[in-house]
């Protein structure tokens, strides 16, 4: 038998390799609709109100102190960009969510320097964004969470959104312009406008 683990990334692979097709065939299809779909749910996580890093090693969960949250946790995928939704386990409002354009999750995702199981996510809104803390007591737990964002990565990370627009097929090419100057016309170049002048368990 696999273990546990293997099995669920397996299958999490499976998963956004069906996903990616479908995504390619719908761009050549010039089909703009994109489907959200969910890569994984966790029923128990826990938030916290974090400090700054207190040395250039990174976060330290043993510095957190102040649980603020606990709730469910879904990583969901949308064409390239995935989101962490933090969601309330009885009325399934949304508490906080991390949106990572194209995968790019080392960007919004920090792992602290003395656990596996606890994370300092991103939270932007517009141009502000806030630090927060997550935290998983069951190690299994944060490792899924780990492997659905870097499987995530893989299939739709480093250039995988322009492979998909370079595989459509091209349009009809249209018909050359010319931009020659006929006999008796001038053009005008004005040169100002250039700019040309002068918590916790064990880890």
């Amino acid at each position: 038998l696999k273990p546990i683990w293997l099995t669920f990334r397996n299958t999490l692979r499976l998963r956004l390799a069906l996903r990616a097709r479908g995504q390619g065939g719908r761009a050549m299809a010039g089909d703009d609709e994109e489907l959200e779909y969910t890569l994984l749910n966790k029923k128990d996580v826990l938030v916290y109100q974090i400090p700054p890093a207190t040395g250039a090693s990174g976060h330290k969960a043993d510095d957190w102190k102040k649980c603020i949250w606990r709730g469910r946790l879904q990583i969901t995928g949308k064409g390239t960009d995935m989101s962490i939704k933090l969601i309330d386990s009885k009325s399934g409002d949304l508490f906080a969510q991390c949106g990572i354009p194209k995968g790019e999750y080392d960007k919004y995702v920090e792992r602290v320097v003395d656990s596996s199981r606890y994370f300092v996510l991103k939270i932007s809104h517009g141009e502000r964004h806030a630090f927060i803390g997550l935290g998983f007591e069951d190690r299994n737990d944060a490792f899924d969470f780990n492997v659905a964002l870097s499987d995530f990565k893989s299939v739709w990370g480093g250039g995988r959104e322009q492979k998909v627009e370079d595989d459509a097929p091209a349009g009809p090419a249209e018909p050359s312009k010319d931009f020659s100057l006929k006999e008796g016309q001038k053009i005008s170049i004005n040169l100002g406008a250039l700019g040309i002048s002068g918590r916790k368990r064990d880890p």
